[in-house]
């Protein structure tokens, strides 16, 4: 971003805001698409830490968490929702891409951590497919970080805050020698819980986060630049859970329901501890803990040919996933554990190259390839009040014993592949000094892959006429069964667009 400057006439000139939505340096202004852009000045100073904060700056982006792992992104109200990129569905795709420093995050939950020296957010709405690698539909945030620097600068900043709200965060930029330069950045942030559990006496939702990068910058002259990242962050927590805000009625039978004088909570002799939200009380007794770490190295090579830069872009990430819930959310003991431990890797590799100049034909082509594999494994273990409250007291005509799912429950595994390569460009093509057309293809083929397993076990032994086994077993495999499955498909898709831009203005 410029300076703001005044003409001859005296009237002000809005400043230049430099962007790399067409993967190269341009003005916003002169760009024919629809983006919002946030300077890392104007993060620093709104105090804008994470991406929830970045929805303050952005109108159209919403973001969504339950949680670190249910994590979704919308441009527009278009995109996946936190329940269709998440909660277990690996398998499925964001339509908001996230990407920084050139690299896609294909995990949502990758981007619920505190930003740490940022130079740059673009937020650019609609397709994106014959832009960049992997193909996004509803639109893609596009981070950047600051680069290593050849003179040498260094920042720090602590702060504190309500609920012993603390913040380090800083970084340090300069020249190794003539021809390397370095940047570390770190952040760490921790908070104590914002909702009280009654039950336990231990405050619910804290924070607790750290992240570092670490760059290396090679320049051996004017046409070459090699930039190499790393970077860990990790966030443990006892979060996440939710307080009351009323009880509901569904369209089941009086005993069938939460609440009311034969519901379910009257007849475990349970109450809320609380229905007005900003009492922020909370009654769970299961246990409440996040423990998820992310990272990955990347190579950002640019070789300028003069009439164009060939980019390389090479990455390697992770992701790990570890929580344990009380997915029921009160004190009565339904569901003593639900967690589903992950592990994220992929790969990609892009080159792309872009022409230089502001001339009347610019173009962008690339290839691009991607892999992924993640593997779980859902566990589930319910309770003592588990059979009351999910399958009643009788099934059919056989009564139910009220501990018939105490201790039962399942261990499963998942695994889920993909495969992706893509070829894309885009030409833009003046035709007069402020009317440009613009058009791209896009191929992509990929493969994927996904297995499911699950066992289950516990319980208490089941007793009876050989009807009443078959009837209790059956309502207890109606909570949870045995299961496996796998799926695959593969396919090519060619997809395309094209625009005509008008610029009002200079």
């Amino acid at each position: 971003q410029g300076d703001a400057s005044t003409q001859d006439d005296g009237s002000a000139v809005l400043p230049e805001v430099i962007v790399t939505a067409r993967r190269r340096a341009e003005n916003a202004q002169s760009v024919p698409g629809s983006l919002s852009v946030v300077g890392g000045d104007l993060l620093d100073q709104s105090y804008t830490v994470n991406t929830q904060g970045l929805t303050t700056l952005i109108p159209s982006l919403n973001y969504s968490s339950a949680n670190p792992r249910n994590t979704a992104f919308t441009i527009r109200g278009l995109g996946s929702s936190v329940v269709a990129v998440s909660q277990s569905n690996d398998g499925l795709e964001p339509g908001v891409g996230f990407y920084v420093d050139q690299v896609y995050h294909a995990r949502p939950a990758t981007a619920a951590f505190d930003f740490a020296d940022i130079e740059q957010v673009e937020e650019l709405r609609g397709p994106q497919g014959t832009l960049f690698g992997k193909n996004t539909t509803a639109g893609a945030i596009n981070i950047t970080s600051r680069a290593p620097t050849f003179a040498q600068e260094g920042f720090a900043e602590l702060s504190y805050g309500q609920n012993n709200f603390v913040q380090a965060k800083g970084w340090s930029s300069g020249p190794l020698s003539d021809t390397v330069a370095y940047r570390i950045s770190g952040v760490s942030t921790r908070r104590d819980g914002v909702l009280e559990n009654v039950r336990t006496g231990r405050d619910a939702n804290t924070l607790g986060t750290q992240a570092v990068r670490g760059q290396l910058l090679f320049k051996p002259d004017d046409r070459l630049s090699v930039r190499l990242i790393a970077d860990f962050t990790n966030f443990q927590a006892y979060c996440c859970t939710q307080v009351f805000l009323r009880v509901g009625q569904s369209q089941r039978a009086a005993s069938r329901q939460f609440g009311g004088p034969a519901g379910l909570a009257a007849q475990f002799g349970y109450a809320p501890p609380s229905t007005n939200p900003y009492d922020r009380r909370i009654d769970i007794d299961g246990p409440l803990d996040v423990d998820t770490n992310e990272g990955g190295v990347n190579a950002i090579s640019d070789l300028d040919l003069g009439f164009a830069t060939l980019t390389s872009v090479t990455a390697w990430r992770f992701w790990n996933w570890d929580a344990e819930n009380d997915r029921d959310y009160t004190g009565i003991p339904i569901q003593l554990s639900q967690h589903i431990p992950s592990r994220q890797d992929q790969y990609s590799q892009e080159l792309r190259l872009a022409s230089n100049g502001d001339h009347p034909l610019t173009y962008v082509v690339g290839l691009y390839g991607f892999r992924q594999r993640i593997t779980g494994r859902p566990i589930s273990i319910y309770g003592p009040a588990g059979a009351r409250y999910l399958i009643g007291t009788v099934t059919g005509t056989t009564a139910v014993p009220s501990n018939l799912l105490d201790g039962y429950g399942q261990d499963g595994r998942t695994d889920y592949r993909v495969a992706s390569y893509a070829g894309f460009g885009e030409v833009n093509y003046r035709i007069l000094p402020r009317l440009t057309l613009t058009g791209g293809l896009r191929y992509t083929w990929e493969d994927k892959n996904g297995y499911y397993s699950t066992t289950v076990s516990g319980g208490p032994a089941i007793a009876g006429t050989a009807a009443q086994i078959t009837a209790l077993t059956n309502a207890r495999l109606g909570v949870l069964r045995p299961q496996t499955y796998s799926a695959s498909d593969d396919d090519g898709s060619l997809s395309g667009r094209g625009n005509v831009g008008w610029q009002v203005t200079d």
